[in-house]
Parts: C-alpha cells; structure tokens; sequence
C-alpha cells in the first residue's frame, strides 16, 4: 500500500523540508507536488531542490501539472491563454474561453515542454490532474455553452466522422471530446516514459447513474436545473461534460502506471461508504484489467467540523475494495486556502491514522 498527500504549501526550502518530515510522520510513501505555470517562470530550481528534499527523506516526488493550460485541474492560474490566445477553445455560442485547446498545436507544445521541465527536477511520476475541456460551471458560467468548436477541433471531428461538428454536444460530441483529451495523454505518456517518469491518471467521477447512485444524480441535476431556471426532468447530469466517463479506455492507454479517481462525497452531497464504493469498485477492477495499479483520493479540504471520521471510513473502505494506492488532497487539511478543513489539525490527524492502517 503506498500512501500520499498533495503537497503546494511553499517554496521555501526550510519550510519544505519541515513540512516534508511532517508528511513522513504521518506515514506518507510519496508526495504529489503541483509544478505550476508560476513554477515553470520563476521556481525551476526551487522545485527541482524540493524533489531532492523528498527524496532525501525518503519519499516519493509526483508532479502535478496543476492548472497548466487551464486543461488540468487547480486552484491556480494559466498563464498560457494570455501568451497564446490563438490556443484558445471555442465555445458553441460563439464566445472564446480561456483555456487551451487540447488539439491545437501549440497547447500540445506547451504541455510537452511541461514534461520534459518535469522530468529534469528529477521527480518519479506525473499525475495527470482531472483533464477536462472548458467547464463553463467552475467558472460561474451556467450558459450551457460547450467547448471545443475551434477549427482545429472542426477539422478533427470532420475527418473521424465525416460531417461537421455540430452545435448540440450529443453522444458522438461527447465521445470526440474524450477521445481528443485521450490522444493528448497519449502522447504526454510517452514523452514521460521516455525521459524516464510512470505515469499516473485522475479521472472526476461523473456517471453518477451508471455506477448506482440515481439520487444523488437527481440531486446535482436539480441543482443546476435551478441554478439555470429548467426543469430537472428536462436536462441530463452536467457532469457527463466534464472530463472523460470511458474509464476503459482511458485505463488501456499504453505507458500509464497508475489509474485513479477521487470520489469527494462531500463535495457531491452523498455518503461517504456508498460513494467511495461505487467508483472504487469500477476503477480497481479497470485498473487490473489493464495491468495498472489504482489510485483513490479523498477529499482532506473543505470538510465540515463533526465529520472528520468520515476520512478513516472512506481510506478504510477503499483500501479494503483493492487500491494500491490512497492519497489526501491536501496536507494539513489545505490549512492555507479559504477551502480549508473547519478543522484542518483533526482532519491532518485522521488522515495520518489511517494512512498507517492502511500500511499495517
């Protein structure tokens, strides 16, 4: 069992090195590091002396393209529409939104660049962070508009299917844009496993349906339907949009390692045993299918006060249903961010237990 944290609290050494034997006494087997656009100008060698710290204290370094092009997922800021605003992905009103398209050239270059950057702070793995398309609703766009009808995207979909991309995102849209975020992956893969680094997935848990949980697809869907002013009965689950659902083909891509998902109850509003269960139980046995371990996280931000010991439930219950590998987002219960635990120590602590349970 190998047992992780994220980790994007500073880039001080001394403060790192301090918070690194921290996450070794809470029985962490490997850290997830974010390497930023912010990093990639200003903090190469502050992240490459971070790598070494880990290391040293006998810890695994991931690095996490954290907001990178605003296609994966963070709490940070992209640089990249600024300097490359032709990358930019089309929405299907019209409207430009700012994040890289996924198969336009440039954003493709960027992300490769990302890679070999990566790989020269001397880091074992890169955790490929929830890769989405424009969501308009993480934004506080509730428009329903989609992403990507850039040209580049109208030329792809034209040549695969043999008529142009239309403006209702329908299931042969949806299976397009997952196939494109998949090709890009692909490719990241393999300029990973060549300099030398595994490879790890992190899928958003989306088919709420298809894993068994009706009602709390019913209660997202009535949420959005008020926040747009439709009838639940009219619209489908607005988290199909996000990300990619075909978890077997996202687990057979050659050169990935590791495949995971991170199933948040709190953030969902469900339960955390039947929650945890539902999306464990598919990404264990596609993980094994395809000869990859399975990474499962828990949601350690944002946790109510009174329900800390929910964490112990759902570390317990995940690595019982066969993950190899369970992680926290993120250290001491992201005590430096507004979406900090109501009690970040508590939950620190918990977290910490189970991790050693986990490992015996």
């Amino acid at each position: 069992m190998e047992t992780g944290v994220a980790y994007f609290s500073g880039r001080t050494l001394r403060h790192v090195r301090a918070d690194l034997e921290d996450i070794v006494a809470h029985h962490c087997t490997y850290v997830v590091h974010c390497l930023t656009e912010t990093d990639l100008l200003y903090y190469r060698e502050a992240m490459q002396e971070i790598v070494r710290a880990t290391h040293e204290v006998g810890l695994e370094a991931w690095l996490d393209p954290w907001g990178v092009t605003a296609i994966f997922s963070g709490e940070t800021l992209s640089r990249f529409p600024c300097d490359h605003p032709e990358a930019w992905q089309m929405l299907s009103d019209g409207r430009r939104a700012p994040a890289g398209c996924p198969n336009h050239p440039e954003t493709r270059r960027f992300l490769m660049e990302w890679v070999k950057a990566a790989a020269e702070t001397g880091a074992d793995v890169l955790f490929w962070d929830e890769p989405h398309f424009y969501y308009g609703p993480w934004r506080g766009d509730l428009s329903g508009a989609w992403a990507c009808r850039c040209q580049h995207c109208q030329d792809r979909f034209r040549a695969s299917t043999g008529r142009d991309l239309p403006l209702l995102l329908d299931d042969e849209v949806r299976a397009f844009r997952e196939s494109s975020l998949l090709e890009m992956l692909g490719e990241l893969y393999r300029e990973g496993r060549r300099l030398g680094l595994r490879n790890a997935l992190c899928l958003v848990p989306t088919d709420l349906e298809a894993v068994g949980l009706p009602e709390v697809a019913r209660g997202i869907r009535e949420r959005w339907a008020h926040a747009i002013g439709r009838d639940p009965e009219e619209i489908a689950n607005p988290l199909l949009e996000l990300g990619v659902s075909d978890w077997e083909a996202a687990a057979s891509l050659p050169d990935l390692d590791i495949f995971g998902t991170d199933p948040y109850w709190y953030l969902f509003g469900a339960e955390p045993e039947s929650f945890t269960r539902a999306f464990t139980t598919p990404a264990v046995e596609v993980a094994r299918r395809h000869g990859r371990q399975c990474q499962i996280w828990v949601q350690a931000f944002s946790v109510p006060e009174g329900r800390e010991e929910e964490l112990r439930t759902g570390l317990r219950l995940a690595a019982g249903l066969g993950a190899t590998h369970l992680a926290a987002w993120g250290y001491e219960g992201a005590a430096g961010m507004s979406v900090r635990c109501a009690r970040p120590d508590v939950v620190w602590r918990i977290v910490g237990e189970a991790f050693a349970e986990a490992r015996g």
